[in-house]
Protein backbone atom coordinates (compact mmCIF):
# COMPACT_ATOMS: atom_id res chain seq x y z
CA UNK A 1 0.00 0.00 0.00
CA UNK A 2 0.93 3.45 -0.51
CA UNK A 3 0.86 5.79 2.77
CA UNK A 4 0.14 9.50 1.77
CA UNK A 5 -0.70 12.23 4.24
CA UNK A 6 -3.77 14.55 3.30
CA UNK A 7 -4.87 17.82 5.49
CA UNK A 8 -7.63 20.39 5.37
CA UNK A 9 -6.98 23.88 6.93
CA UNK A 10 -8.98 26.79 6.82
CA UNK A 11 -6.07 29.48 6.91
CA UNK A 12 -7.94 32.51 7.59
CA UNK A 13 -7.63 35.61 4.96
CA UNK A 14 -4.83 34.60 3.17
CA UNK A 15 -5.16 37.86 0.99
CA UNK A 16 -2.83 40.02 -1.12
CA UNK A 17 -4.69 42.81 -2.18
CA UNK A 18 -4.81 46.86 -2.39
CA UNK A 19 -5.15 47.67 0.96
CA UNK A 20 -7.24 50.77 1.03
CA UNK A 21 -8.60 51.35 4.80
CA UNK A 22 -6.27 50.75 8.10
CA UNK A 23 -8.32 48.36 9.88
CA UNK A 24 -9.07 44.58 10.00
CA UNK A 25 -11.85 42.61 9.21
CA UNK A 26 -14.65 42.72 11.98
CA UNK A 27 -13.26 45.84 13.40
CA UNK A 28 -15.85 48.56 13.70
CA UNK A 29 -15.83 52.53 13.65
CA UNK A 30 -12.51 52.78 12.34
CA UNK A 31 -12.89 53.19 8.49
CA UNK A 32 -9.94 55.32 7.99
CA UNK A 33 -9.21 55.71 4.64
CA UNK A 34 -4.81 54.82 3.88
CA UNK A 35 -2.99 57.46 2.43
CA UNK A 36 -0.51 56.72 -0.31
CA UNK A 37 2.34 57.50 1.63
CA UNK A 38 0.57 54.82 4.43
CA UNK A 39 0.11 52.13 1.85
CA UNK A 40 3.29 52.02 1.14
CA UNK A 41 4.49 51.87 4.30
CA UNK A 42 2.24 49.18 5.56
CA UNK A 43 3.25 47.04 2.71
CA UNK A 44 0.28 47.72 0.22
CA UNK A 45 0.78 47.50 -3.61
CA UNK A 46 -1.24 48.49 -6.36
CA UNK A 47 -4.20 46.78 -7.47
CA UNK A 48 -2.97 43.82 -10.34
CA UNK A 49 0.50 43.49 -8.42
CA UNK A 50 2.04 41.31 -6.59
CA UNK A 51 5.09 42.88 -5.55
CA UNK A 52 8.06 41.78 -3.48
CA UNK A 53 7.95 39.65 -0.43
CA UNK A 54 7.23 42.73 1.70
CA UNK A 55 4.13 42.98 0.06
CA UNK A 56 2.69 40.14 0.54
CA UNK A 57 1.12 40.73 4.34
CA UNK A 58 -1.92 40.30 6.34
CA UNK A 59 -2.00 44.09 7.15
CA UNK A 60 1.03 44.58 9.00
CA UNK A 61 1.64 40.76 10.38
CA UNK A 62 3.89 39.13 8.21
CA UNK A 63 4.97 36.57 11.10
CA UNK A 64 1.16 35.73 10.57
CA UNK A 65 1.56 33.76 7.51
CA UNK A 66 5.17 32.28 8.79
CA UNK A 67 2.72 31.06 11.66
CA UNK A 68 0.28 29.81 9.26
CA UNK A 69 2.78 27.91 7.37
CA UNK A 70 4.24 26.46 10.39
CA UNK A 71 1.21 25.17 11.40
CA UNK A 72 0.86 23.56 8.19
CA UNK A 73 3.41 21.14 8.79
CA UNK A 74 1.78 19.70 11.67
CA UNK A 75 3.80 17.74 14.03
CA UNK A 76 6.40 16.42 11.33
CA UNK A 77 9.12 18.49 9.69
CA UNK A 78 7.34 17.55 6.02
CA UNK A 79 4.13 19.45 4.37
CA UNK A 80 1.06 17.02 3.86
CA UNK A 81 1.36 15.69 0.34
CA UNK A 82 -2.18 17.18 -0.12
CA UNK A 83 -3.27 20.34 1.59
CA UNK A 84 -7.00 21.65 0.50
CA UNK A 85 -6.72 24.89 2.30
CA UNK A 86 -9.69 27.73 2.26
CA UNK A 87 -10.40 31.34 2.31
CA UNK A 88 -7.76 31.90 -0.30
CA UNK A 89 -7.66 35.35 -2.50
CA UNK A 90 -6.42 33.63 -5.79
CA UNK A 91 -4.30 31.10 -7.59
CA UNK A 92 -1.29 33.88 -7.72
CA UNK A 93 -1.74 34.41 -4.02
CA UNK A 94 -2.00 30.33 -3.75
CA UNK A 95 1.55 30.23 -5.84
CA UNK A 96 3.17 33.05 -4.00
CA UNK A 97 2.12 31.49 -0.45
CA UNK A 98 3.79 28.24 -1.77
CA UNK A 99 7.15 30.08 -2.89
CA UNK A 100 7.70 32.70 -0.55
CA UNK A 101 6.71 30.64 2.78
CA UNK A 102 6.54 26.94 2.29
CA UNK A 103 9.55 26.87 0.10
CA UNK A 104 8.27 25.48 -2.93
CA UNK A 105 7.62 22.53 -1.79
CA UNK A 106 4.05 21.53 -3.88
CA UNK A 107 4.62 21.11 -7.83
CA UNK A 108 1.17 21.41 -8.69
CA UNK A 109 -1.95 23.30 -7.30
CA UNK A 110 -5.29 24.83 -8.59
CA UNK A 111 -7.93 27.34 -7.57
CA UNK A 112 -11.11 28.19 -9.31
CA UNK A 113 -12.29 31.81 -8.87
CA UNK A 114 -15.94 31.41 -7.15
CA UNK A 115 -18.90 34.02 -6.59
CA UNK A 116 -17.86 34.51 -3.17
CA UNK A 117 -18.58 38.28 -2.11
CA UNK A 118 -14.97 38.42 -0.19
CA UNK A 119 -13.25 36.44 -2.99
CA UNK A 120 -11.97 33.59 -0.90
CA UNK A 121 -12.08 30.18 -2.48
CA UNK A 122 -11.02 26.66 -2.03
CA UNK A 123 -7.18 26.03 -3.17
CA UNK A 124 -5.69 22.79 -3.70
CA UNK A 125 -1.76 21.71 -3.11
CA UNK A 126 -0.78 18.79 -3.70
CA UNK A 127 2.83 16.76 -4.23
CA UNK A 128 1.00 14.61 -6.72
CA UNK A 129 0.03 15.09 -9.80
CA UNK A 130 -3.49 16.34 -10.67
CA UNK A 131 -5.04 14.80 -13.65
CA UNK A 132 -8.71 15.62 -13.34
CA UNK A 133 -10.40 18.75 -11.97
CA UNK A 134 -14.33 19.95 -11.74
CA UNK A 135 -15.94 22.71 -10.45
CA UNK A 136 -19.59 23.10 -9.39
CA UNK A 137 -19.22 27.31 -8.33
CA UNK A 138 -22.09 27.86 -11.46
CA UNK A 139 -24.35 25.15 -10.01
CA UNK A 140 -28.03 26.95 -9.07
CA UNK A 141 -31.11 26.13 -7.21
CA UNK A 142 -33.44 23.23 -7.94
CA UNK A 143 -35.74 25.97 -7.46
CA UNK A 144 -35.19 28.11 -10.48
CA UNK A 145 -33.48 31.13 -7.72
CA UNK A 146 -31.27 32.86 -10.03
CA UNK A 147 -28.40 32.94 -7.43
CA UNK A 148 -25.29 30.33 -7.26
CA UNK A 149 -25.81 27.41 -5.03
CA UNK A 150 -21.97 27.54 -3.52
CA UNK A 151 -20.72 30.79 -2.92
CA UNK A 152 -17.54 29.14 -2.74
CA UNK A 153 -17.31 25.63 -4.55
CA UNK A 154 -17.28 21.97 -4.36
CA UNK A 155 -13.82 21.39 -5.94
CA UNK A 156 -13.42 18.01 -7.31
CA UNK A 157 -9.72 16.68 -7.70
CA UNK A 158 -8.64 13.41 -8.75
CA UNK A 159 -4.72 12.59 -8.31
CA UNK A 160 -2.75 10.26 -9.75
CA UNK A 161 -0.76 8.06 -6.69
CA UNK A 162 2.25 6.15 -7.99
CA UNK A 163 -0.52 5.08 -10.36
CA UNK A 164 -3.06 4.72 -8.40
CA UNK A 165 -6.24 7.22 -8.39
CA UNK A 166 -7.36 9.33 -5.37
CA UNK A 167 -10.70 11.73 -5.58
CA UNK A 168 -10.94 14.71 -2.80
CA UNK A 169 -13.91 16.88 -2.91
CA UNK A 170 -13.11 20.03 -1.68
CA UNK A 171 -15.29 22.46 0.08
CA UNK A 172 -16.11 25.46 2.30
CA UNK A 173 -19.65 25.86 3.00
CA UNK A 174 -21.96 28.89 4.15
CA UNK A 175 -21.26 29.79 7.38
CA UNK A 176 -23.50 29.91 10.03
CA UNK A 177 -22.62 33.37 11.88
CA UNK A 178 -26.00 35.35 12.47
CA UNK A 179 -28.86 36.46 13.92
CA UNK A 180 -32.61 35.91 13.34
CA UNK A 181 -33.82 35.57 9.79
CA UNK A 182 -30.39 36.22 8.54
CA UNK A 183 -29.20 32.82 10.51
CA UNK A 184 -32.17 30.83 9.32
CA UNK A 185 -31.37 31.42 5.55
CA UNK A 186 -27.64 30.70 6.36
CA UNK A 187 -28.41 27.58 8.20
CA UNK A 188 -30.89 26.48 4.90
CA UNK A 189 -28.23 27.18 2.39
CA UNK A 190 -25.54 25.25 4.01
CA UNK A 191 -27.86 22.54 3.90
CA UNK A 192 -28.61 22.67 0.79
CA UNK A 193 -25.18 23.01 -0.16
CA UNK A 194 -24.44 19.48 2.42
CA UNK A 195 -27.33 17.96 -0.37
CA UNK A 196 -25.60 18.68 -3.56
CA UNK A 197 -22.24 17.67 -2.24
CA UNK A 198 -23.41 14.26 -1.08
CA UNK A 199 -25.61 14.08 -4.37
CA UNK A 200 -21.82 15.16 -6.28
CA UNK A 201 -20.17 12.08 -4.56
CA UNK A 202 -23.14 9.83 -5.12
CA UNK A 203 -22.87 10.27 -9.16
CA UNK A 204 -19.23 10.29 -9.10
CA UNK A 205 -19.34 6.81 -7.54
CA UNK A 206 -22.49 4.65 -8.37
CA UNK A 207 -22.99 1.60 -7.28
CA UNK A 208 -20.66 -0.83 -5.96
CA UNK A 209 -17.82 1.92 -6.92
CA UNK A 210 -18.67 3.45 -3.51
CA UNK A 211 -17.43 0.73 -1.78
CA UNK A 212 -14.17 0.14 -4.05
CA UNK A 213 -13.06 3.73 -5.03
CA UNK A 214 -10.82 5.60 -2.44
CA UNK A 215 -12.40 9.38 -2.46
CA UNK A 216 -12.38 11.98 0.47
CA UNK A 217 -14.62 14.62 0.91
CA UNK A 218 -12.51 17.52 3.01
CA UNK A 219 -12.87 21.19 4.03
CA UNK A 220 -14.61 23.89 6.67
CA UNK A 221 -18.28 22.84 7.05
CA UNK A 222 -18.79 26.02 9.25
CA UNK A 223 -21.00 23.71 11.29
CA UNK A 224 -20.85 20.82 14.10
CA UNK A 225 -21.37 17.43 13.57
CA UNK A 226 -24.61 16.88 15.12
CA UNK A 227 -26.04 19.76 12.62
CA UNK A 228 -29.36 18.58 11.43
CA UNK A 229 -28.09 20.81 8.43
CA UNK A 230 -25.12 18.78 7.32
CA UNK A 231 -27.22 15.89 8.36
CA UNK A 232 -27.11 14.77 4.68
CA UNK A 233 -23.66 14.73 4.24
CA UNK A 234 -22.48 13.67 7.84
CA UNK A 235 -25.31 11.28 8.90
CA UNK A 236 -26.63 10.08 5.56
CA UNK A 237 -23.79 9.45 3.32
CA UNK A 238 -21.94 6.32 5.15
CA UNK A 239 -18.97 8.34 4.85
CA UNK A 240 -16.82 8.10 8.27
CA UNK A 241 -15.57 11.51 10.21
CA UNK A 242 -12.55 10.90 10.65
CA UNK A 243 -12.59 12.79 13.33
CA UNK A 244 -14.80 10.24 15.50
CA UNK A 245 -11.34 8.14 16.34
CA UNK A 246 -10.67 10.24 18.90
CA UNK A 247 -12.04 9.05 21.83
CA UNK A 248 -12.06 12.00 24.17
CA UNK A 249 -15.21 14.61 23.02
CA UNK A 250 -13.30 16.77 24.23
CA UNK A 251 -9.99 17.08 21.88
CA UNK A 252 -12.00 17.02 18.57
CA UNK A 253 -12.91 20.55 17.88
CA UNK A 254 -10.82 22.24 14.90
CA UNK A 255 -12.24 25.99 15.56
CA UNK A 256 -11.93 28.45 18.54
CA UNK A 257 -14.66 31.12 17.81
CA UNK A 258 -12.93 34.27 19.61
CA UNK A 259 -15.96 36.53 20.44
CA UNK A 260 -17.86 34.04 22.16
CA UNK A 261 -14.60 32.27 23.45
CA UNK A 262 -15.97 28.62 21.98
CA UNK A 263 -14.53 25.72 20.45
CA UNK A 264 -16.16 23.31 18.29
CA UNK A 265 -15.04 20.86 15.48
CA UNK A 266 -16.15 22.65 12.21
CA UNK A 267 -13.30 21.17 9.90
CA UNK A 268 -12.93 17.30 8.25
CA UNK A 269 -11.95 14.72 6.51
CA UNK A 270 -14.69 12.34 5.78
CA UNK A 271 -13.20 8.99 4.07
CA UNK A 272 -14.80 6.44 1.61
CA UNK A 273 -15.63 2.99 2.98
CA UNK A 274 -12.57 1.46 1.38
CA UNK A 275 -9.86 4.19 2.97
CA UNK A 276 -11.83 4.03 6.60
CA UNK A 277 -11.05 0.28 5.93
CA UNK A 278 -8.14 0.43 4.60
CA UNK A 279 -6.47 3.61 7.31
CA UNK A 280 -6.15 3.03 10.51
CA UNK A 281 -4.94 5.30 13.32
CA UNK A 282 -6.48 8.73 14.06
CA UNK A 283 -6.14 12.32 12.60
CA UNK A 284 -3.97 14.44 14.08
CA UNK A 285 -4.90 18.53 14.81
CA UNK A 286 -2.42 21.73 14.85
CA UNK A 287 -3.45 23.42 17.34
CA UNK A 288 0.01 24.91 18.28
CA UNK A 289 -0.79 27.94 16.47
CA UNK A 290 -4.15 29.05 18.01
CA UNK A 291 -4.57 32.78 19.50
CA UNK A 292 -2.96 32.71 23.33
CA UNK A 293 -4.85 35.39 25.11
CA UNK A 294 -7.57 33.31 26.69
CA UNK A 295 -6.87 30.88 29.79
CA UNK A 296 -9.96 28.60 29.03
CA UNK A 297 -12.54 28.35 26.43
CA UNK A 298 -15.63 26.44 26.52
CA UNK A 299 -17.11 23.52 24.14
CA UNK A 300 -19.81 25.19 21.80
CA UNK A 301 -23.07 23.40 22.26
CA UNK A 302 -26.12 22.89 19.72
CA UNK A 303 -27.96 25.60 21.47
CA UNK A 304 -25.35 28.61 21.60
CA UNK A 305 -24.62 28.17 24.86
CA UNK A 306 -21.34 27.06 26.20
CA UNK A 307 -20.49 23.40 27.24
CA UNK A 308 -17.45 22.00 29.46
CA UNK A 309 -14.39 24.27 30.53
CA UNK A 310 -11.23 23.67 27.82
CA UNK A 311 -8.00 24.20 29.45
CA UNK A 312 -6.49 26.77 26.78
CA UNK A 313 -3.29 26.88 28.41
CA UNK A 314 -1.52 24.32 26.37
CA UNK A 315 1.59 23.99 24.42
CA UNK A 316 1.88 26.80 21.22
CA UNK A 317 4.64 27.44 18.43
CA UNK A 318 6.70 30.44 19.76
CA UNK A 319 5.12 32.76 17.37
CA UNK A 320 1.84 32.39 18.49
CA UNK A 321 0.71 35.10 21.00
CA UNK A 322 -2.27 36.66 22.37
CA UNK A 323 -1.84 38.95 18.87
CA UNK A 324 -0.81 36.85 16.12
CA UNK A 325 -1.95 33.41 15.80
CA UNK A 326 -1.85 30.41 12.35
CA UNK A 327 -5.70 30.47 11.48
CA UNK A 328 -8.18 30.91 14.05
CA UNK A 329 -8.91 26.91 12.28
CA UNK A 330 -6.83 23.91 13.34
CA UNK A 331 -5.29 21.97 10.34
CA UNK A 332 -6.53 18.74 10.23
CA UNK A 333 -4.02 15.74 8.85
CA UNK A 334 -5.03 12.10 8.37
CA UNK A 335 -2.68 9.34 6.96
CA UNK A 336 -4.01 7.36 3.79
CA UNK A 337 -3.91 4.13 2.58
CA UNK A 338 -4.54 3.01 -1.00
Amino acid sequence: MISITICTFNVENLFARYKVFGYKPGDKFKRNVLTPEQLQKEGGFLPGRIAPKGSFQVFDKEQWRSLTAKALKGNTENYPDIACLEEIESLEVLRKFNSDYLGGVYSYMVLIDSHDPRLIDVGILSKYKIVDVKTYIDERYKDGRSDYLFSRDCLEITFDIKGKSLTVFANHLKSKYGEGPQRKRADLRREVQAKKVAELVRERFKGSDFFKKSFVVVGDFNDTPDSEFLKPLIGDLDLENVIDRITDKKERWTHWWDSENVVSQIDYILLSPKLAKDSPGEPYIERRGINAKKKYSYLALPDGKKGEKIDFQFKRFSEATDKIEASDHCPVFFELKL
